[in-house]
């Protein structure tokens, strides 16, 4: 090899070095930038869920509080903390729910309905608020409405023997006794240690 060509190998080799030395460079000052936007990029992604956890523990919060004054016996403190709640939280089913049976519980029955459709809209696959619907419905007198919502229940869940139970009162309340002793019977395969449903047969017999 000539000295002309050894000259022409090392300023190869010293270029290439430059363009390592350089392309290093900009990764090294890329790098925190990078890093910068990955950490801003995760923290925005956990924001919604930290946010929605301090929400529910609010909510949560909230609920124990009403749910106290209620067993304490102020039925219409609890009221108005519930209607607080609802409208801090109005995609909440269960604070639809729980104002529901407290206007109920006061005799406000069209309103608590209302309520308690609004917390459908949220979740329709709810059996324990179709069977609330129906039971409320049933003190309406609104019999084939009341109903509808127990079959919703079951086709939800047909093994919760409270809905069978439920159910029977009200094919008693129709004056289907035949009905209503199969539910009661259906109630009891389920949970055969069901008093109201034993002795709601006796009385049948």
């Amino acid at each position: 090899m000539t000295i002309f060509q050894l000259i022409m190998l090392a300023a190869a080799a010293f270029f290439a070095y430059q363009v390592y030395v350089h392309i290093q460079n900009i990764d090294e000052d890329a790098e925190p930038e990078s890093m910068q936007a990955l950490d801003e990029m995760k923290t925005a992604m956990l924001a919604p869920s930290l946010d929605k956890e301090a929400q529910e523990a609010d909510f949560n919060a909230l609920i124990e509080e009403a749910d106290k004054v209620y067993m304490d016996g102020d039925i219409n403190k609890a009221k108005v903390m519930l209607e607080g709640i609802v409208k801090k939280f109005p995609s909440m089913a269960e604070g639809l729910n729980k104002l529901a049976f407290v206007l109920s519980k006061l005799g406000e029955e069209d309103e608590a309905l209302l309520y308690y459709r609004a917390s459908l809209r949220i979740d329709e696959s709810d059996d324990m608020t179709h069977n609330a619907i129906a039971r409320l419905l049933t003190s309406m007198k609104k019999y084939d409405e009341a109903e509808e919502h127990y079959q919703r229940a079951l086709s939800i869940d047909a093994e919760y023997e409270i809905t069978w139970f439920n159910y029977a009162s009200l094919m008693l309340e129709m004056d289907e006794k035949t009905r209503a002793k199969e539910m009661f019977e259906k109630a009891l395969t389920i949970d055969p240690d069901l008093e109201e449903a034993k002795e709601a047969l006796k009385r049948l017999v």
